[in-house]
């Protein structure tokens, strides 16, 4: 049998078993760990982790602080770089938002604001829309940028929620089929312009069949990605479509925006002077949505914002850091 008492050179073994008292630094790493896998990954309690380890709650509070302090823990706020998380924060939380994304925009042109907006957007939808949603677009060059920089996109049907403005750039049935093509979901297109001459014109379109499919799933929608467009100054493609005697009369009644098909007055009402003559989704029905993501950006639509801020219509606002400091800096939320 092998001789296994100290020697004159051999150090005596520390006690680490039952009855053995002295813990080594590698014993407090392990615990360590312990706490932690169950705290971050486990999501158990204090509680239950101090009842299943034998130890007070307030030495779990203390080893996972230690955790922190050794760097057994690393914790890392992951947010894309071009997202100001604290400005993002802040307009949530000062107009009641589901959420808000702030990118940073260096380059103040209207198109690489544009792009800036897409990217963060495309990456959100990426994130949240699931095979069980519909989604909802209306048009603008922001969403025609979302679609570019969609690489992939749950199964999800997709429903177009506006007619077409005259811009040839400016094509939602195009966004509908691209987006369509890289969810593989049904989507149900209005293949129409977005306002006409008479409510009749409006009444005879609706009852084609497509178009009828189209405004039948409205209701149904669970997210919806809307352009803002700005009518004072104008930057809007629904102000575009019109002649300047339907211009100048709905500026007259006070329209500075348009949401989908819904027009805003500063205070964020809607004006339904010309709702009989646009094919797109109403005020009522965007209510109906969950989720209504508004993506705007750019110092020429900041009041547009604001008034879709103040409608109660939106859930959630994408837009760049210059538009958001001065719509923090507004005197009213609502």
């Amino acid at each position: 049998m092998s001789d296994l008492s100290p020697g004159p050179d051999r150090a005596a073994p520390r006690p680490a078993g039952r009855g053995g008292s002295y813990r080594s630094s590698v014993d407090d790493q392990l615990l360590m760990a312990a706490v932690a896998q169950r705290f971050y990954f486990d999501h158990r309690t204090r509680v239950e982790i101090a009842d299943e380890l034998s130890i007070s709650r307030f030495k779990v509070t203390r080893l996972l602080e230690s955790a922190i302090e050794t760097g057994i823990v690393r914790i890392q706020l992951v947010v894309p770089n071009t997202v100001d998380a604290n400005l993002s924060l802040s307009l949530k939380e000062k107009f009641g938002l589901g959420r808000a994304l702030v990118t940073g925009v260096h380059d103040r042109r209207p198109q690489a604001i544009r792009d800036s907006l897409g990217r963060a957007t495309a990456a959100l939808l990426s994130d949240i829309i699931t095979g069980t949603d519909v989604l909802g677009v209306t048009s603008g060059r922001t969403i025609d940028a979302v679609a570019r920089h969609l690489t992939h996109l749950a199964g999800c049907e997709i429903v177009q929620l506006t007619g077409m403005s005259g811009d040839l750039d400016d094509n939602p049935v195009e966004v509908l089929r691209r987006v369509a093509v890289l969810s593989g979901g049904r989507a149900r297109s209005i293949y129409a312009p977005l306002t006409v001459a008479t409510a009749e014109a409006a009444i005879a379109l609706k009852t084609d069949p497509h178009i009828a499919a189209a405004f039948e799933r409205f209701s149904c929608v669970t997210v919806a990605v809307a352009a803002v467009g700005s009518w004072q100054p104008p930057e809007s493609r629904y102000y575009n479509a019109l002649g300047g005697a339907d211009r100048d009369r709905l500026v007259a009644r006070g329209v500075v925006a348009d949401v989908g098909g819904v027009l805003l007055d500063s205070s964020g009402a809607p004006v339904h002077d010309f709702d009989d003559r646009v094919l797109g989704i109403s005020a009522d029905q965007l209510r109906g949505v969950d989720e209504v993501i508004m993506v705007g950006g750019g110092e020429r639509k900041i009041t547009a914002i604001l008034a879709a801020l103040r409608s109660g219509l939106i859930t959630s606002l994408i837009t760049d850091d210059t538009v958001a400091t001065q719509l923090l800096a507004a005197p009213d939320a609502r």
